[in-house]
């Protein structure tokens, strides 16, 4: 038996996050956490990446579309207004951060 099917098989989903005002992580969490609570999607999820107004959340595979569902369910953080929009689902997270982080972290290296 490999060890994935051990470990169980994972998708990263990017999305991106639009606001009337700044999002911290630990808020987007808290949202997140609670829209998924009354799904199957639960807390059986990480938000690996969160910069600036891009995520990407790892789920089981198998909850991938539930885990969809909670992103595009999400309308407010900490009270105000936010959009979440989903742009891409990967098995493998490094495809996601090459497409959506690397112009982030060059401007951030070009500001040094």
């Amino acid at each position: 038996m490999s060890g994935k099917v051990k470990r169980g098989k994972w998708r990263y989903v990017a999305f991106r996050v639009e606001a009337d005002r700044q999002v911290s992580r630990r808020d987007l969490v808290g949202a997140l956490l609670d829209k998924g609570k009354t799904t199957p999607l639960g807390d059986s999820f990480r938000l690996t990446v969160f910069e600036r107004d891009i995520g990407i959340l790892k789920v089981p595979h198998r909850m991938k579309d539930q885990a969809i569902e909670v992103l595009r369910s999400v309308d407010t953080v900490r009270g105000g207004g936010c959009t979440l929009t989903t742009l891409k689902t990967s098995g493998t997270i490094r495809k996601l951060k090459e497409e959506y982080l690397k112009d982030l972290r060059m401007l951030a290296n070009q500001a040094r």
